[in-house]
């Protein structure tokens, strides 16, 4: 099987006319690995929401995040014969995942972008989870989480927004507990001291992400 490498669109979500596979993880690592027919329209549909949730929470609901999900997938297909832990699949998606997405913060900060989009504006129709009071706060959230590092960023996201274990952010992110722990307080007073400086986010009302897992 030759996997994607042009632009062509995939669907995001797996119709709801069938039922999703039950295709156990490792069985469908192999697959992958193998090139057999369908194995990548079964990892797109199983893990594309799951990437394009932590692209969006990671960059911020800007009209380029179904365009970076699509390129990781086409960069992990033609990878995936590096996989060593067929077990391990979703660790591996998420982890490549996140290998681009920090590549795509660090393109962003370096040629000076905002982190939602052009215009620095976020569009309304990706802000039909809140109501229009909080729509401002969430743009500034944003902006505050721009004027972290990287790291301390997507470690923040993680942890507060995905609801990761610090062990998952650690093996995600390719660096030690210890470090996990160091960041996370680090990027938690960081934005901690912003958001007490901007009035806009002292306000009550403004749900941003859910309670992490211990």
């Amino acid at each position: 099987m030759t996997y994607p490498t042009g632009h062509a669109r995939l669907r995001l979500l797996t119709p709801p006319s069938g039922a999703p596979d039950q295709t156990p993880d490792i069985e469908l690592a192999h697959a992958l690995i193998a090139g057999e027919p369908r194995a990548a329209e079964i990892a797109w549909d199983r893990y594309a929401p799951l990437v394009h949730r932590i692209v969006s929470r990671a960059l911020g609901p800007d009209a380029e995040v179904e365009d970076v999900t699509q390129e990781i997938f086409y960069r992990l297909f033609n990878r995936v014969r590096s996989l060593r832990k067929p077990e391990a699949l979703r660790s591996f998606v998420v982890s490549f995942a996140l290998r681009i997405v920090k590549w795509e913060l660090r393109r962003r900060r370096a040629r000076r972008w905002l982190t939602l989009s052009e215009t620095g504006e976020v569009p309304d129709d990706q802000l039909l989870f809140v109501t229009a009071d909080t729509r401002y706060a969430l743009r500034r959230l944003y902006r505050l989480l721009d004027l972290l590092t990287t790291r301390d960023r997507l470690v923040l996201v993680l942890r507060h927004v995905e609801g990761m274990t610090l062990e998952e952010i650690g093996d995600a992110l390719g660096i030690s507990l210890a470090t996990v722990k160091r960041s996370l307080r680090h990027a938690s007073a960081r934005l901690s001291a912003l958001v007490d400086s901007d009035m806009a986010l002292r306000k009550p009302g403004v749900k941003v992400g859910r309670r992490p897992r211990k």
